[in-house]
């Protein structure tokens, strides 16, 4: 049987008990600004982060201008790979045994520029669903395309 003087002592124990929970519960958040100016490199590294399971990166591109107005936008995006398939991918183009990296299998494509119908930004909020480190790479497989945009990323780990 609980006596009215042991409810109180409970509430506040269960109480005290997910407050110290929620203090050691983690989570971190990384925001990032970045700038190309007419940029014809075709990897570019942007940053890595590291990732829970229930991560998720948001990626804001805008002003984005192209130096070939028709070019092929689906060869032209961001990616994230780790260091692994990182090291893989950028041997296999150096060897030209693959032309882009985004054709990759071991990588994760975030989003390529022909899913911008013609605008000069893109939003997007990507789930990462692997915990593990992650560098996220914009990639520019066409030739003498120059790239300019401003770009915020924000990845969260919970």
């Amino acid at each position: 049987m609980v006596t009215t003087s042991q409810t109180p002592f409970r509430f506040f124990a269960s109480l005290s008990i997910i407050a110290i929970t929620l203090i050691f519960t983690t989570s971190f958040v990384e925001i990032r600004f970045t700038k190309l100016r007419s940029n014809g490199r075709s990897t570019i590294p942007f940053n890595e982060f590291e990732f829970t399971p229930s991560g998720h990166l948001e990626l804001n591109v805008s002003r984005i201008s192209l130096s070939i107005p028709n070019a092929d936008l689906s060869q032209v995006g961001f990616f994230f790979c780790t260091q692994d398939s990182c090291f893989h991918v950028l041997e296999q183009v150096i060897r030209r045994e693959i032309r882009c990296p985004l054709n990759f299998d071991l990588i994760k494509r975030v989003f390529t520029f022909d899913k911008l119908q013609n605008a000069d930004r893109y939003d997007m909020i990507f789930t990462v669903s692997d915990a593990n480190q992650f560098t996220l790479v914009f990639a520019n497989c066409v030739p003498n395309l120059k790239v300019s945009m401003k770009g915020r990323i924000t990845a969260q780990s919970i």
